[in-house]
């Protein structure tokens, strides 16, 4: 695994894995270790990239990985995410606050992130 994300299996409708960006490099970039981890032919993915964008609208973006591809399928913001992946976020950031603690985001978001709370 890169130290750049972490996957997470989910059991959710639209999304078969949450890829959640674990330092200011965006995991959309590591395409091929991804799909290492991965070893499937096709997943919807919902990448996380609270550590690189904040809580803005950006924070979900949603793409298809195939493995006969070399590049992901084009990108989206996710528009509304399920409470249940949100609240996987935030258990990862909360139980991982050295992850946070490293990251460049505000401190004020880094106490939320540790807390629990977004």
């Amino acid at each position: 695994m890169s130290g750049s994300f972490e996957v997470i299996k989910l059991k959710n409708e639209l999304y078969d894995y949450l890829i959640i960006a674990t330092s200011y490099e965006n995991p959309l970039g590591y395409l091929q270790e991804i799909g290492q981890e991965l070893q499937v032919k096709r997943a919807n993915l919902l990448f996380d990239l609270t550590l690189i964008n904040g809580i803005n609208s950006n924070r979900y973006i949603q793409c298809e990985y195939e493995t006969d591809r070399k590049e992901l399928q084009p990108c989206s913001i996710a528009e509304s995410v399920d409470e249940g992946i949100k609240a996987v976020s935030r258990e990862y950031f909360a139980k991982n606050e050295e992850v946070v603690k490293k990251s460049v985001i505000p401190n004020s978001l880094k106490y939320l992130l540790k807390s629990g709370m977004v």
